[in-house]
Parts: structure tokens; sequence; C-alpha cells
């Protein structure tokens, strides 16, 4: 018992110690609050356009950022177009970030916020450090980004919430800087994963007027093609009885819109495209799309898609002439062509910029690509029974066919009108001999025997059964029986015919 009181009395001095420290240092973080002097924005002199390259590192990745001829692209992708409309907005959130709070924190507790420099093997809580430079390579704004602010002063390092939103401030260490910061935008742009910077605009295929495959094997080849840009594809070539299943493949969204998930260098094209199945996409407008689509077995990631493609185009120069076209009517068709055929022009411009990267994408993108001419045939339909010829006697389904069984047997009924008396048909020369049937015998079941009463007594009623009533006392007159009926007449004999009388 002894023994028991001791441990109790060290626990409830252990965590009576844990709770004073703590409560120790989360006073100590809320208070130094009260000594910062603070500002408005985080970064009262950022300049947007002096920025040229932003390098964003965490302990086990790293992603550049850096314009090359004006255009900003992805070092880790290869010189990638970034996405501009993402850069743009971290830039300005950095740009009018207002501070929410600040406070005083020893180095030794930045762990605790989650704001130590990645890649200090030695120290915890490491964030995510960023870094801008300008057009010479000077360093001009380096912070960390470190976790949420919970409660009690300290850091959450959880980012998000369970659907993605933002949770709390987050902490923000500013080189050269002893406040630790306190803001409301998480600045979830920031982040070192290369493909989530990448411009994910793509080629748009519009217009889809035919489709070729060409596979390994020349029996797994085929082309699609159809009348116009709203009609269904029908393939080229068709044996008897083959058809496109609309439902196995889908032709007329081919590449329309679509986007991908990563890039890969173009030095690596010939080495991932290898035994590539090729396509040939043209377009109503006179786009011609040359593309390869490969299937990779995934290593735990499961399978991965590739495509590279070139893209070219024949486009009209100028309208055909409408005969008797009015000069106002002429004027309004010739600029609307004018402009379609710059928008035409812009957009083969911009697809080219495409050609030559190995671009991973979904397997729904290229599926249809990657199909046999097999694998988008429709079944065969099902052969039709023939109907029984008009007035024939056809058994039943299932049932055995009299005709086969007894050859001979003619079991069509005469036509009407025909005479039952009509003349015999003239037999064979060589009639077959007569079929003999025999039936077997066949076993009567034995009749049942008759059932043997006794003979009822002679007084008795033969339908009732019942005896007559007791005869009459002695003192009761007998009564006479009734006499029975006099018998009818017998009929008279018929009359004897009189003799014909003599001459």
């Amino acid at each position: 018992m002894k023994k028991i009181v001791i441990l109790l009395v060290l626990l409830v001095v252990i965590t009576g110690t844990a709770y004073f420290q703590s409560n120790k240092r989360n006073s100590r973080l809320n208070r130094s609050v009260l000594s910062v002097k603070s500002r408005e924005l985080l970064f009262p002199d950022f300049d947007i356009n002096g920025i040229k390259k932003i390098r964003i590192k965490e302990d086990k990745a790293e992603t550049v950022l850096a314009v090359q001829n004006d255009t900003w692209v992805v070092q880790e992708r290869a010189g990638y177009p970034v996405d501009k409309e993402k850069l743009q907005t971290a830039l300005l959130s950095l740009k009018y970030e207002k501070i929410k709070g600040g406070r005083h924190i020893g180095k030794d507790s930045w762990g605790k916020v989650g704001v130590n420099s990645p890649g200090n093997a030695t120290a915890s809580g490491a964030g995510t450090l960023v870094e801008l430079f300008d057009e010479k390579g000077s360093l001009k704004h380096s912070f960390v980004l470190g976790g949420q602010v919970n409660s009690s002063g300290g850091a959450n390092n959880d980012q998000m919430q369970m659907f993605g939103g933002p949770k709390g401030n987050r902490f923000i260490r500013i080189q050269g800087e002893d406040t630790i910061w306190e803001i409301n935008d998480q600045l979830p742009d920031l982040v070192t994963k290369a493909d989530a910077w990448l411009a994910k605009a793509f080629v748009d295929v519009q217009k889809l007027k035919s489709v070729e495959v060409t596979a390994a094997k020349p029996a797994d080849s085929w082309k699609a093609i159809r009348a116009d840009d709203k009609g269904d594809f029908t393939l080229e070539g068709a044996g008897p009885g083959e058809s496109i299943d609309t439902a196995k493949v889908t032709l007329g969204t081919l590449l329309s819109s679509p986007t991908f998930n990563d890039v890969l260098p173009k030095d690596k094209a010939a080495a991932t495209m290898k035994d590539a199945v090729k396509a040939k996409l043209v377009t109503f407008d006179g786009f011609t799309y040359n593309i390869q689509a490969v299937k990779q077995a995934g290593q735990g990631d499961g399978d991965k898609y590739y495509i590279t493609l070139s893209v070219s185009a024949e486009l009209l120069k100028e309208r055909a002439a409408v005969k008797d076209e009015k000069p106002e009517d002429k004027k309004k068709n010739d600029e609307a062509f004018a402009e379609e055929k710059k928008k035409l022009e812009e957009k083969l411009a911009s697809e080219k910029k495409f050609e030559g990267w190995v671009y991973e994408v979904t397997e729904y993108t290229v599926s249809s690509l990657l199909k046999k001419k097999s694998e988008i045939l429709a079944a065969p339909a099902p052969a039709s029974q023939p109907a029984p010829a008009a007035g024939g006697n056809a058994s039943p389904t299932g049932l055995p066919d009299i005709k086969k069984m007894i050859p001979g047997l003619n079991t069509t009924p005469p036509p009407a009108g025909s005479s039952s008396s009509a003349p015999p048909a003239v037999p064979a020369a060589n009639p077959a001999p007569p079929i003999s049937v025999t039936t077997p015998a066949v076993s009567l079941p034995a009749a049942p025997k008759p059932e043997i009463k006794p003979a009822p007594a002679p007084d008795t009623n033969p339908i009732t059964g019942e005896k007559p009533a007791a005869p009459a006392t002695a003192n009761e007159p007998v009564k006479p029986a009734a006499p029975a009926p006099a018998p009818a007449p017998a009929p008279a004999p018929p009359a004897a015919p009189s003799p014909p009388a003599k001459p």
C-alpha cells in the first residue's frame, strides 16, 4: 500500500511539472507579442517585376523557377514553361500579404513552430525555404514558411484540413529579422513539386475528320472517317458485318481539351516511346496531328501512359468566291474569314511549341489510340430464324418433323376448291416398299372385382331398404287389393296389298 501511495505522489509531481512548463512556455510566447513592433505589410518594398528567379526548398525536395528567353520555366523539367497564372498569384500574395501578429521566439524554439531552415540535419521542425532573386542573381528576399498557429501559441504542422481548406494563421520567419510573424494566407502555391508548376495548356483537337492508327501488326491497324464534324465515324474498308462499337472507343472528342500530369525532357523521347503506336488525326480545319502513344508498366505506382506529337496545318489562304454575292455581304464574310484564319494561325503557332516533349497523360486520354481493330468492333448481330413458308405445316420448336420420320408422307392440305374425288396419283415405276409397323402388345389392367352383397329380405323395399309396416289387427277390416290395370290391346297388323286386276 505504501508503494502505491509513493507512485501516485510521483505521478502527480511529474504531471504538474509538465503542465507548469507548458504554461510557462506558452505564456512566454504570448507575452512576447506585446513587445513586438509590427508593420502592416510583410514585404513593404516587394517588386514583382524585379523578381527573375525563385528557389523553393524542403528537406527532400527542391524546385527552381527562372526566366529564360523572357519566359518563366521550371528548371527541374528541362526548361518547360511555368503556369503563369499560378506564378502570378503567388507573387501577388507575397506583395500584398498583411501581418496578423508577431512574437519574439528564441532560436532554440524555432523547431516548435516549424521555422528552422531545411537541410540542417541537427535541427528539427524545418519549414519551407523560399528565396527570391533579381535579374543579376542577387538575393532580394528570403523567408521560411512554418507551421500553423494553434490556440496555445505553438505550431500545427498539418497544413490543410480534411477537405483542403486553410486552418488558422501560419508562422513565417524572414531572414535577418528577430520576429516570427503570423500571416493569414497559407501561401499554398509555394510548393516544391515541380509538376505542380507546369503550364498544363495542351493541344486541342477540334472538328476531327479521320483517325488512322498504325499498329505493329497490320491486322491490328484501323482507320475511321466521317463526312462532317457532327456525324458518326465509320470504319474504312470494313468487312461484311464490321462496324465501330461506340461504347468501346471514343473518337468524336479524342484529344479535345486534354491535359497532362507531367513532362519528360526531349532527350528521353527515344527510350520512352519505344514500340509506341502511331496515329494520324486530321481535322476539317486542315490540321494534322501525328501522335505516338505507349503504355509502360509502372513500378509500384500503376501503369503510365505517354504521348509525343507533331502538328501541321494546311489553311485556306482566301475565301472562295460566291456567285451574285452582294458587296455588303462580301465585306462582312471576308472579315469573318480573315478573323477565323488568324485564330487558326495562332493556334498552329501555339501548338507547335508542344512538339518533341514527352507527356505523361491519363489512360482515358489515349486509350482509344491503343486499341486494336478487333477491340473496337461491334459484336456481330445474331442470325435471324427464317419464317415458315405460307400455308406450310412447320413442326413446333423442339418437336420432331413427322415428314422426315415417314418418307412419302405429305401433310400439306389440298388447295381450296379441290375435289376429294380426284383420281389417285399414278404410282411410281419403282414404288418404295410398304412400311410395316408393329405395335407392341399392351397389357391392360385387371378389371376390379364386383362387390357381392347379401340378398335383401323378400319384403324389403329394393330402393330404400326399409321393411313394410306391420299387418293390420283382427279388428280392422281387410281392404281388397286394387285391381290390376287392363293390358293395352295389341296393334292390328297392316292390311295386305290388293292384287292387281287381270285384263
